[in-house]
Order: C-alpha cells, then structure tokens, then sequence
C-alpha cells in the first residue's frame, strides 16, 4: 500500500499522477518529476511508468500506510513499468527494473484518515535487482573503511567474490587487507543470504576471521553488527508495490552482476 498523504483519493488523472509523483518524492530523492501517467479514459489508466533512475533511496522513509475499514475499485492500469538505473541504497549503486501487466488498484484510508493507494492484483509481473559485484566490492571498501577508521584501521585491499549455491541462495567471501600503524593482517570474511518459500530474505550466515591481533580486534569489533544483521529478515512483501499482489518464483544469479529475479501475478503458470 503506497500512502498519498491527502485527505481526498484523487479522482481526475492529473490529481493522481501529482499525488502519485508527490508519494515518490517522500521515498527517495530525486530532481524533477518522477511519475509519469497516461490514459485516454480515466478511470481506466493505459501506463504508469516511475522513473528512478539516478535516485538515492532514503535511508528513513515513511512508514507503509495500512487501510483501515472501507475499500473499494480506484482504476484498473494496463502497464506499470519502474525503471531504476543507478539507484543509491544506502550507499551501494543498484539497477532495478519492475514490470506490471493488468493491474487493479483501490482505494483507502488509514488511521490518520489519509488516502492508501492498494495494489490489488497484477496478472503478471517481474522485478529485476541486479549489482555489479566490482561495484558492490567499491561500495564495501567506502562504507566500511569509514567505520574502520573511527578506530584508526586502514583497508588496503577488499576483494568479493560472490556465488550461488542454488535459486535462492548467495553466498559471499570478503577478503580484506587491513592496516593500523605498522601492523597488517588478513581479514576473511563469509556471509550466506537465503530467500525462504515465504519470500524472505535472510543473512543466515555471517562469520570472520583474522590473523593476529589486528585481525582478531576487527573481527570482535564486528561481532555486535553481525548479530544485529542476523536477527533481521526482509520480507519481499514489504516493497510497497508487492504488498498484496501474489508471488510466485524467485530465483538468483551469479556473473559479473548479481542478478535477483521475483515473479507475482494471478496468471495460471
């Protein structure tokens, strides 16, 4: 459920594509506008194509809004089509790519008696989320060497090298050069991702070593993330566009891109 923060659902094609556009803008930053929407006979919509290409995400975006009480047949959209080249994630760079055939959205209020927008149902549709490992391993060594040096550690070298070990499943070594004064050591770092049947995605795996006592402090000063990481999950449920529509594969794939593919609608495989 998208959240439209106004009182009144929007009735007239330009109302929506503006509250549309508005919602967008409350969960990444972006110049310019970032929805584009076009029909020959409103309610009856032909595309909605979003455009996120060069965004950065936010880090603390609005909480999802849930309908309460009454709902009912907003539109009925032929195609939505999100285009997401070089979005920003927390700092790691990503492409994303989502396509939407038949689409039937309601309408609804949540608690503050504000108008939600519902993705009812989708005949058929697929996201694409794809890095490239080199630039995820650039990602690392920023995100990370900063932390390092609030404790005066250096990262010479990052490597990942990244696998799957089956359609649900990544697996990633990280190895790190580290450097404080004089001192070097070798970092080895393995973290494993699973998808479970209920489309959640978990790290299930998460372990370090290091060689001497530099290598033996970084892991230690790594450990409460690590637990904090591993408590979590992301149900895919929670990307705003899925909450209710039905999912039906997912799968992943490993080259110079790291490739995670989910498919949903209410076609008959």
């Amino acid at each position: 459920m998208i959240p439209l923060f106004r009182k009144l659902f929007p009735s007239h094609k330009a109302d929506l594509t503006e509250a549309l556009d508005d919602a967008m803008h409350r969960f990444v930053e972006k110049a310019g506008t970032i929805v584009d929407l076009r029909s020959r006979v409103f309610p009856y919509i032909d595309l909605i194509a979003i455009n996120l290409d060069g965004a950065i995400v936010d880090p603390s975006p609005p909480a999802m809004a849930q309908a309460e009480g009454e709902t009912g047949r907003a539109f009925e959209c032929a195609n939505i089509e999100v285009s997401g080249r070089k979005l920003s994630v927390g700092g790691v760079p990503v492409d994303l790519r989502m396509e939407m055939r038949d689409v039937v959205c309601d309408w609804g209020y949540d608690a503050n008696a504000e108008a939600v927008l519902i993705l009812r149902s989708a005949r058929e549709g697929q996201l694409v989320v794809s890095a490239a490992q080199l630039l995820l391993e650039e990602a690392i060594k920023r995100l990370v060497g900063a932390k390092a040096r609030l404790y005066g550690i250096e990262l010479e070298q990052v490597r990942l090298f990244m696998r799957a070990r089956g359609r649900r499943s990544i697996a990633a070594d990280i190895q790190v050069v580290a450097k404080k004064f004089f001192a070097r050591a070798k970092i080895d770092i393995y973290a494993q991702l699973d998808v479970t049947s209920e489309f959640v995605a978990k790290i299930s795996q998460l372990k370090c070593k290091g060689d001497g006592k530099l290598g033996s402090f970084a892991c230690t000063t790594l450990r409460p993330m690590f637990d904090r990481v591993i408590e979590k999950s992301f149900p895919l449920r929670s990307i705003p566009l899925l909450a209710e529509i039905k999912l039906r594969d997912i799968h992943v794939a490993v080259a110079d891109t790291v490739d995670l593919t989910v498919d949903f609608g209410n076609a008959q495989a």
